[in-house]
């Protein structure tokens, strides 16, 4: 890259950077995950007090966009249309019966925590959570009445009729559908809270918690990821970027934390890193434009011009706002 160049792209460097700063967290946020699809209830697989008898759950967009068709416990049908807003602040809702607000809490691209209020009483806490293969949906709920007594825990089991699932033994087969997650651990569930309160240093220590215990229904994955993003809040990259590593080392596809990596490294201006992540997420979906443009910035970058142009183009072409 001769001189002239080199300081014309710094000042795009910074022309962009200030640009793509403001919406870079929601770009990390705004990933396709496994919960895309049409869920049916499976009764004889689900346990406790009974919500529904029948349901089947539409799950659009990014993961965010819900309808539900049923029956309720009672015989009633039910009928409800929502958007999940993930970043743990309660939203109005209203077409779930006895409640008015619900807060979302994404912990990974198959996992989600979720409480329904009436007021200020707590009417449902629950997570749903997906199996890796995208067969399974589990649905963990403790339910409340208006004086904040316990009703009961109801695990409900979705099952996605379009998701084939490689043969495998018997005994294997059975053990699988046997075995639902456990759900996020106590270090897990705190981890989230602290990082919903801005307590970076509270959030790492329950994921280094969460880490060292290994216990049953923990996820690894998910604690090295959430532990990067709370370094992240520190500033201090050079150990989000190391948990990074580690959670892809054990789930090198998983789109949602590649692109995690992959802003972060873009602002640390390791162009090289981004275009290889951008393009493992790229990869998994197609339409992602943040994911297109930073690729198209880093490649410029890297004086690869044909590849930057066509990346760039291809972003504005998604979202007018990502225009170069």
């Amino acid at each position: 890259m001769n001189p002239t160049r080199s300081v014309l792209a710094r000042g795009a460097a910074v022309a962009f950077f200030a640009a793509i700063g403001a919406t870079l967290p929601q770009m990390v946020d705004a990933q396709t995950n496994a919960l895309v699809g049409t869920w049916n209830l499976v009764p004889e697989k689900s346990t406790g007090p009974a919500r529904y008898k029948s349901m089947t759950m539409k799950i659009g967009g990014a993961g965010d966009m819900v309808d539900a068709e049923g029956v309720d416990a009672s015989g009633k049908p039910v009928k409800q249309n929502y958007t999940v807003t993930a970043d743990g602040k309660p939203h109005p809702i209203t077409s779930i019966p006895d409640v008015d607000t619900a807060t979302w809490t994404r912990y990974s691209d198959t996992n989600t925590s979720y409480q329904y209020n009436k007021g200020k009483n707590i009417m449902v806490l629950g997570a749903r959570s997906v199996t890796p293969d995208g067969k399974t949906m589990t649905l963990r709920e403790q339910v409340y009445d208006r004086n904040g007594k316990q009703l009961g825990t109801s695990i409900m089991v979705f099952d996605n009729p379009n998701v084939q699932v490689a043969s495998v033994a018997p005994a294997q087969a059975a053990a699988a559908a046997q075995a639902a997650p456990a759900g996020p651990t106590a270090d897990e569930k705190a981890g989230a809270t602290a990082l919903e309160a801005d307590n970076a240093d509270a959030a790492i220590a329950a994921f280094t918690a969460a880490l060292e215990k290994k216990e049953k229904g923990s996820d690894a994955h998910y604690d090295y990821v959430m532990r990067a993003v709370a370094h992240g809040k520190k500033n201090d990259f050079a150990k989000a970027l190391a948990d990074f590593d580690e959670a892809l080392k054990l789930k090198g596809d998983d789109a949602d934390a590649r692109f995690r990596r992959g802003a972060m490294r873009f602002g640390q201006k390791d162009y090289k890193g981004v275009v290889e992540d951008m393009s493992v997420v790229l990869k998994a979906d197609e339409k992602n434009g943040p994911a297109y443009r930073m690729r198209g910035f880093s490649y410029n970058m890297l004086d690869q011009r044909t590849e930057g142009a066509a990346d760039n183009d291809k972003a504005c072409e998604l979202n007018k706002d990502l225009c170069p």
